[in-house]
């Protein structure tokens, strides 16, 4: 039988999903070149919804024979949607801030309805067709878990959200009078929907005939309803195809982050969960049936959402282009999952060669990929802030991952010796510390957005000791209960493995959805502030990088300060003398390019007395000399490794980034707990095993690429510096070519000599200070955007043009110059001085 599958699979699987996936490209074309208007694809949604679907439902459950249905099959599917279906909006509901149930609502019915009809049966039905064609009509069945169960508890949470949407809108005592008639509304509606579906009438109506006609319909009425039925899968592909225009121009950046999400726990978790389910409740006859029909689950779970989810996002005006262009983005990932686990489904053991060989050389690019991400965290000295420092710890894991399973080598049958022992052992001690490191920098990015930067650097040797040092001391163990002369049996490692696993796992999502919440609260008190920036408060601008928003109480007592109340926060606490702008009136540098009244840096309140320290602190400011409470922040601020103003551009997206790589790191946590307890519970070894085994090797071995493609494609951090360096080298371009003095225009010439005589002295007392940029101070230097202001301040020039007009004339004259004399003068905040 298993053959026979397998020839199904290749011979028939793949002209199916070339059909399907053939047919929707046409619609999808059909309809970005407008050869099908929106108006004439409405006609060929009513046909497929009125008359070919519910023609091809009544056709194949009347026809069934429901003798060889498998009840508890249907009940275990029951099952594993309802525990998806639950998690996705408890979680949807923790994380959002505040409650969002229609969002809720929304996800879970994304994550568990599929597109039975018009992509699961093709595919379902090629690969089962000889064997067991049964499978294919199962889908007519299935169909109405979503509809009929699970997709009502949604439309309730929809319609919740719905009316408190309205109840903004209407006064409180008329909302309060016809409360009770809305809810009675919804549930009638709601009521209504179910009725009046047609896949469920037909579902009805077709298990009412297949009683009556006892399976064996009219030859009129077969025929009549065949007609109708074999137009239903072109149609329906076409029109998938035609509702895929224009979905997607909206997704970047990070709206990526959640339908991402969305299309992985639709794609992998909902297979594993439904086919452990199956396997839990032992829906077949014996063990070959169960393992087939946990296979079939498993295939059944990797069809993609069906388009009725944006039907639903847009009757509720919810997450249109949110749920249109995941739907789209999973109807395409499915394919290859979907032919890969067809493909794997009569494999069995006999693999493990091949795997192992595919381990060792994804380890060889992983290698590689780490060393670069270990390179541009160095040089770019990113290593020495939160939280990349820990980001930095799991890459060294990740390079000693690599190393040793290349150390390895891609055979398994070495004898034991000393160093194969230590192999096994670094091996080991490698990815138990991947997973806490994982564990860690959720951890530290919750307490940085809770807690401050200072807490982080507080905690930092816990992290550090939980996450290397628990692992040396499994390995430790187990290296002393192993057997003498032997490796260390494979049982242990998976134990402590599936621990390591459930415990990060829970404690890495758990932390990311309080971070999810934080970050929504300090956003929301961050907005409340800027409306608030007119009025003359006491307000805190947070020096975090990234200029995300940040917790209100930096706490850093515990480094060793000692008036506690001097450090409540790190921040710069502006004085009630400001202008118009926010900015300290004194402050040249204010408004400057990077810098606004919300973002400022530890740098430039230093030479800031009277703007940057608070009253409280006034009387550690001494008449004359550094002011304490500065000189103290400042150092805090270098241990934390903040950066100028002129380099916290683009870095909004690192906490972004790292957000993401948990998230990814997440998954391969659930895949690689999968495979770990199917080891443990020593289940049929074949099959999906060997397709989850291959994820399991794919996303441990790999890891470093993931933190590659997030943290070192970025050509501003090596790549551009690099050949900026060999170009001037090269060129001889690494200074400022500027015109010799005797070829100096009139122009320039005579506003030089103005400038000397009328204006330098009063420019250079106003705009000249000592400043500070990268651990450096420079002496009587101004940044080019203060110039700009204070010579259009000064009427020399009438606009900001004009402005760098003339700052290129003083700088060709040789008045003021770069202070490392790279730059011509320009509208930025890079530092220039007097010469």
């Amino acid at each position: 039988m298993q053959l026979e599958v397998a020839e199904a699979a290749s011979e028939r699987l793949y002209p199916a999903l070339f059909q399907c996936f053939t047919i929707i490209l046409s619609g999808y074309i059909a309809g970005r070149l407008n050869v099908v208007s929106k108006s004439e694809s409405k006609g060929i949604a009513t046909f497929v919804g009125t008359f070919a679907l519910p023609s091809l439902i009544f056709l194949s459950l009347a026809q069934l024979n429901f003798s060889i249905v498998n009840w508890t099959f249907l009940l275990a599917m029951l099952l594993g949607k309802g525990i998806v279906f639950f998690t996705v909006a408890i979680i949807t509901i923790l994380v959002s801030k505040p409650m969002n149930l229609g969002q809720a609502g929304m996800f879970a019915i994304f994550c568990t309805q599929s597109n039975d009809f018009a992509l699961g049966y093709p595919i379902i039905n090629a690969i089962y067709e000889k064997t067991h064609p049964e499978y294919a009509l199962y889908l007519y069945l299935m169909a109405p878990i979503s509809l009929a169960i699970l997709n009502p508890i949604a439309f309730v949470l929809l319609e919740i959200n719905k009316q408190k949407q309205n109840d903004t809108n209407e006064a409180g005592n008329e909302q309060n009078q016809k409360m009770y008639i809305l809810k009675l509304k919804m549930l009638l509606q709601i009521f209504k929907g179910i009725i009046f579906n047609p896949v469920l009438v037909m579902t009805v109506l077709g298990i009412i005939g297949n009683i009556i006609f006892k399976h064996k319909l009219s030859i009129y009425i077969e025929g009549l309803l065949e007609v109708y039925g074999q137009a239903f899968t072109a149609s329906a592909l076409f029109l998938l195809g035609l509702r895929m225009v224009g979905q997607v121009h909206r997704l970047r950046g990070p709206a990526l982050i959640v339908p991402c999400v969305l299309i992985m726990v639709k794609l992998i978790i909902l297979p594993v969960v439904m086919r452990e389910c199956v396997t839990a409740l032992n829906a077949g006859m014996n063990q070959t049936e169960t393992s087939s029909l946990s296979t079939y689950a498993f295939l059944y779970g990797t069809i993609p959402t069906a388009p009725a989810v944006f039907v639903f996002s847009n009757l509720y005006q919810l997450e249109m282009d949110l749920v249109a262009s995941s739907m789209v983005i999973c109807t395409f990932l499915s394919a290859p999952i979907t032919f890969l686990s067809a493909q794997v489904i009569t494999l069995n053991k006999d693999f493990d060669g091949q795997l192992r060989k595919f381990g060792f050389d994804l380890s060889i690019v992983a290698l590689f990929a780490a060393l670069w991400i270990f390179l541009v965290f160095t040089v770019t000295r990113k290593y020495k802030r939160m939280p990349h420092r820990i980001t930095f710890c799991l890459n060294i894991t990740q390079i000693l991952l690599a190393v040793s399973v290349i150390w390895g080598g891609p055979l398994e049958n070495y004898p034991p010796s000393w160093q194969s022992i230590f192999q096994q052992g670094l091996q080991i001690f490698s990815t138990y510390s991947c997973l806490l490191w994982t564990c860690m920098l959720s951890v530290g990015l919750l307490t940085l957005e809770n807690r401050g930067p200072c807490f982080v650097l507080t905690l930092w040797p816990v992290l550090a000791f939980v996450a290397w040092g628990a692992p040396a001391v499994m390995v430790a163990i187990l290296m002393a209960t192993k057997p003498t002369g032997g490796f260390v049996e494979d049982s242990s490692t998976d134990a402590i493995r599936l621990c390591l696993l459930v415990f990060s796992l829970t404690v890495t999502s758990g932390c990311l959805i309080l971070y999810i919440r934080f970050r929504r609260r300090s956003a929301h008190f961050a907005a409340l502030s800027d409306d608030l920036a007119s009025s003359p408060p006491n307000e805190s601008t947070s020096l975090v990088e990234n200029a995300e928003p940040t917790s209100h109480s930096q706490s850093i007592s515990n480094m060793g300060m000692e008036d506690q109340g001097c450090y409540g926060a790190i921040t710069a606490t502006p004085s009630p003398n400001k202008n118009h702008n926010g900015c300290c009136t004194n402050n040249p540098n204010c408004e400057s390019g990077f810098m606004t009244s919300s973002s400022r840096d530890i740098e430039d309140m230093t030479n800031e007395k009277d703007c940057a320290c608070p009253p409280t602190q006034k009387h550690r400011c001494g008449a004359t000399g550094p002011c304490r409470y500065l000189n103290e922040l400042e150092q805090a601020a270098s241990q934390l490794g903040m950066l100028p103003p002129e380099h916290t551009r683009g870095r909004g997206g690192q906490l972004l980034r790292h957000i993401v790589l948990i998230i990814a790191y997440n998954l391969s946590m659930f895949i690689g707990m999968t495979y770990i307890t199917w080891r443990v519970l020593r289940k049929d070894e074949s099959g999906v095993y060997i397709e989850i085994e291959f994820f399991d090797i794919a996303v441990n071995n790999g890891q470093a690429l993931i933190m590659f493609v997030l943290f070192g494609l970025n050509p501003q951090e090596i790549l551009l510096p690099a050949i900026r360096f060999l170009k001037n080298k090269w060129h001889g371009e690494d200074t400022v070519r500027l015109p010799p003095v005797e070829e100096l225009s009139f122009e320039t010439k005579h506003v030089c000599e103005q400038f000397i005589t009328h204006h330098l002295s009063r420019c250079e007392e106003a705009i000249a200070k000592d400043i500070r940029w990268r651990m450096r101070t420079y002496r009587g230097v101004f940044r080019g955007t203060c110039l700009v202001r204070w010579l259009i301040s000064s009427g020399l020039a009438n606009d900001e043009f004009e402005a760098v007009t003339y700052g290129r004339h003083l700088l060709d004259g040789r008045l003021i110059s770069h202070v490392n004399n790279t730059y011509h003068f320009t509208n930025s905040p890079l530092l220039y001085t007097f010469n």
